[in-house]
């Protein structure tokens, strides 16, 4: 057997991914308030600002997840407060624990496999993203890699321990995302057809009670249609957006360009260890191929035979590890190592530019929710605040006293039309647009132009009512991108 190499500098690969841990917490904690929250994570602080009790309770109206991921960060929120820095830390720090597992994964290969599959998920924008985002994502991925080392030492060593922490892990990743079940599920077949298949009895049947268990919530949560807005998507453009997500990241510049430069890199990375692979590195590279591709079918078959429609990026997050343990297989192929070098670092620097552009250009960013609540500043008097629906949500983190309103508007001077840039799956983000010609008794005082927002102030000279048909229309007016509006009250 070749014995382990040096690291790049002379550092072994212990040292290489201590040093890549530590660059990558310190990038993930450094800009953790970069950007605004956004409203997916103001409904987990909203949630997680209850009592442990009323979060509970309240869990399947609010949330479309398992309770994990709110149980922890709500404990975690009592230690290191409740304000964006608070919340996203526990992110950031399952998020950077991430990167020493991701080198464990790859390890079960080779040590250069190890050191790549932690210097991706390093320098991942989308492991970025989500080490940043006060949602269950990071900690998905964290169980999930877990789980995917030890089933990987189950396959060459099947001992009572390694079966035993693959059913922890998988457990404790099924109670943080629903679609833990989906890498669950191939990997049981590979244990299945390899080993004795009385020995998975106990392992994968504790995961099926878990998932059993949780039958009920999910149940309780899909009847509530929290995820019908998915499937009012089209299924190519959500294909299109997971590649994105797996690749280049969430949002970011010349995103159609970049996806295709990374995803042949990342291609021929897999080439690499196809035909020039050990047979080690080729059996590592083919389970975790088989991982990848049953997670991503099975969802997948399900969108398209419309069964269970949920099929999205973020949802099928966690096959990005097998896919970044297979491609770091091919950069780390111990017989294309200037290759798998060119390669590797081809595709690192797109992904750095790809952080760096969304930290430095507010239009790659989170919706501005707070740079919107800074601009409409504190009202002299009440007033209605027009967006698109559930912005009194996020715009509540930064802003005092909002209040929804009745079918029957109340009397105000002011009425503001709020509306953020629209970003899309490819292309540069369309500006936002906002209403100038004004509800009835209103007229137009200015349009405020942000880089990521727009807004248009309107004022009656006395208090006046307007109708909610009237805002209605001139929202859906390429006011807010046609989406459905919320109005809500400011005092």
């Amino acid at each position: 057997m070749t014995r382990p190499r040096a690291g790049t500098l002379g550092l072994s690969p212990t040292q290489l991914v201590i040093a890549l841990t530590v660059l990558g917490g310190a990038l993930r904690f450094a800009t953790l308030n970069v950007s605004s929250i956004e409203l997916d994570e103001s409904a987990t602080m909203i949630l997680v600002h209850r009592g442990f009790s009323g979060m509970l309770s309240h869990l399947t109206s609010s949330e479309s997840a398992p309770p994990l991921y709110y149980v922890l960060v709500w404990i975690w929120t009592k230690v290191f407060g409740a304000g964006a820095i608070g919340f996203r830390s526990f992110s950031a720090l399952v998020g950077t624990a991430t990167i020493p597992v991701m080198y464990s994964a790859g390890r079960e290969i080779s040590p250069r496999t190890g050191v790549w599959a932690a210097l991706l998920t390093t320098v991942s924008p989308s492991m970025y993203f989500f080490s940043q985002e006060a949602r269950a994502y990071a900690l998905l991925v964290l169980f999930s890699a877990a789980a995917f080392v030890y089933w990987q030492r189950a396959l060459k060593q099947p001992s009572s321990r390694h079966l035993a922490m693959w059913a922890v892990m998988s457990s404790l990743a099924l109670l943080t995302h629903y679609f833990a079940a989906f890498m669950f599920l191939p990997e049981t077949l590979v244990l299945a057809m390899r080993l004795d298949r009385r020995r998975m009895l106990a392992p994968a049947g504790a995961v099926v009670l878990v998932g059993l268990a949780l039958v009920p919530l999910a149940a309780s949560q899909r009847a509530d249609g929290k995820t019908n807005w998915i499937e009012e998507l089209s299924l190519p453009r959500r294909v299109a957006e997971s590649m994105k997500t797996f690749t280049v990241g969430i949002y970011g510049p010349l995103v159609l360009f970049a996806l295709v430069v990374a995803v042949a890199l990342a291609a021929g990375a897999v080439m690499l260890v196809w035909r020039r692979g050990d047979d080690r590195e080729r059996n590592g590279a083919r389970n975790a191929a088989i991982v990848a591709g049953v997670s991503l079918g099975l969802p997948l078959v399900l969108a398209v035979t419309h069964l269970v429609d949920v099929y999205d990026g973020r949802n099928v997050l966690a096959s990005w590890i097998p896919l970044a343990v297979l491609v770091a297989a091919g950069l780390g192929s111990e017989r294309a190592a200037r290759s798998g070098a060119l390669l590797g670092g081809a595709l690192c620097a797109i992904c750095v530019a790809m952080i760096v552009a969304a930290n430095a250009v507010g239009d790659y960013q989170r919706d501005d929710w707070r740079g919107v609540a800074r601009t409409l500043g504190t009202p002299t008097t009440a007033r209605l605040l027009v967006a698109e629906a559930h912005a009194s949500r996020p715009l509540s983190i930064y802003m005092r006293s909002l209040s929804g309103v009745s079918a029957t508007l109340p009397r105000v001077t002011e009425v503001d039309f709020v509306a953020l840039r629209h970003l899309r799956t490819v292309g540069p983000p369309q500006a936002a647009v906002v209403p100038t010609s004004p509800p009835p008794g209103f007229r137009l005082v200015g349009v405020t132009r942000r880089e990521t927002f727009a807004i248009s102030h309107f004022v009656a000279a006395r208090p006046t009512a307007p109708t909610l048909a009237s805002l209605t229309q001139l929202g859906a007016n390429r006011a807010i991108g046609q989406m459905t509006i919320e109005a809500f009250l400011q005092r």
